[in-house]
């Protein structure tokens, strides 16, 4: 895990090790900060006052052993996410990665009662998490797929707009073309520009009081300095501070130099303002419309081009969209089933585990049962034992617990 610049944190790089790690330390010194960037890469609400002061933008980077995520906060309070270096809507982030983490918190006990849970639980019992993920995303791409092709599959007239949409679409982001980081790049130009004369007053009257006005700054430091020189044959200690004196003359030298340099470099076009002010409304009137940075902008034009080759091109399209998803829902079809033998599996040992320990903590007769279910239907596409199966994120099951805590009392 790697943050920086995120609330009270300069940089730190943390290598977890496999087991129980404990973080302690005083109050205020960030324990908690560690858990709050975690959450915040993995989704959580995100603020620019979690920027660290002075800071133009906090980074948190995790590294899970199927995937990398980053998360950029910038002092504007505008985010962004990435999933293995690939820029991902903040609505994907979180859907991929909700069960990824537990923070337990004081009432956080009361999540066993969630039965939307449970299917978590077990899963995380039979460790096959990766093979579940793999689920959740073909799951995801069926949906897409499946959505393309009934877009396919509307009337006439209901293509043609949608072919107009998508063209005005496409028409617009090309005509403004945005390249990503350009906006980060014009903001700051625009600053600058903007308080153009009051950053040029402010460096001609340093610079002037730094080398150019009578008695200036170099020129009382190097008096003293020669003074000083002078009374070195009587005391040594003094080349200390003489030495220490000509640093900082030489430090006052270049940084007059880079004055000197701004203010030479700091000549621009009347309309250069408006210009960079125009190009930075068009900017963000794409992010507003399409996902809220320049790289979900592009990610749009990227998805506005396949649907409109998929519109144009309807039959070979069709076709074409057909044999994936049968391909997709194959794929998925042997993890399901695979993803379900094994719950059904560990799910009578957790039961066991579980009735053991509740008898280890008083509690002789206590039942404890994991119910799994499918729905089946006519319409689904998961073949198990000679029956159609419909499926879901987590395969084809649904889990939930069931209790009982005094002996002969029904679950």
């Amino acid at each position: 895990m790697y943050i920086k610049d995120f609330a009270i944190i300069d940089e730190i790089d943390i290598n977890f090790k496999p087991g129980l790690t404990v973080i302690t330390g005083e109050t205020g010194s960030g324990k908690s900060i560690l858990l709050q960037a975690l959450g915040v890469c993995l989704g959580a609400k995100a603020d620019k006052i979690m920027v660290r002061n002075g800071s133009r933008r906090a980074v948190i980077e995790t590294e899970f052993k199927d995937r990398e995520i980053r998360r950029l906060i910038s002092d504007q309070g505008r985010t962004k996410a990435y999933q293995n270096d690939e820029p991902i809507t903040l609505a994907n982030l979180i859907k991929m990665n909700e069960t990824r983490v537990d923070f337990h918190g004081q009432h956080d006990q009361q999540l066993i009662l969630d039965s939307n849970r449970h299917i978590d639980y077990l899963d995380r019992y039979c460790g096959h998490e990766r093979e579940v993920n793999s689920l959740e995303d073909t799951y995801r791409e069926l949906n897409d797929l499946r959505s393309k092709l009934d877009r396919l599959h509307q009337s006439a007239e209901e293509t043609r707009d949608r072919l107009d949409l998508l063209k005005f679409q496409a028409t617009e982001i090309d005509a403004v073309d945005p390249k990503i980081g350009e906006d980060f790049k014009f903001d700051q130009l625009y600053k600058k520009l903007s308080h153009i004369e009051e950053i040029l007053r402010t460096l001609q009257k340093v610079h002037s009081k730094l080398s150019t006005e009578d008695h200036s700054l170099l020129d009382q430091l190097s008096n003293t300095v020669q003074a000083l020189a002078s009374l070195e044959k009587y005391d040594l200690e003094l080349t200390k501070i003489t030495d220490l004196l000509k640093s900082s003359i030489i430090q006052l030298q270049e940084a007059g130099s880079e004055i000197t340099s701004q203010l030479s470099e700091s000549e621009f076009e009347p309309d250069e303002l408006s210009i960079i002010e125009d190009r930075l409304n068009a900017l963000e009137t794409l992010k507003r419309k399409y996902g809220g940075s320049i790289e979900s902008v592009l990610e749009r034009r990227k998805l506005i081009q396949e649907e409109l080759q998929t519109l144009n091109n309807p039959e070979q399209s069709e076709k074409a969209l057909i044999e994936i998803i049968e391909e997709k829902e194959k794929m998925f079809s042997m993890t399901a089933i695979s993803v379900h033998k094994k719950r059904k599996e560990k799910s009578n040992d957790l039961s066991s585990k579980i009735e053991g320990a509740m008898e280890e903590l008083n509690m002789p007769g206590a039942h404890f049962e994991i119910r799994i279910g499918q729905e089946r239907s006519d319409h689904g596409f998961v073949d198990y034992n000679n029956e159609l199966h419909m499926g879901n994120p987590k395969g084809i099951d649904t889990v939930e617990f069931f209790l009982s805590a005094n002996p002969g009392e029904p679950v």
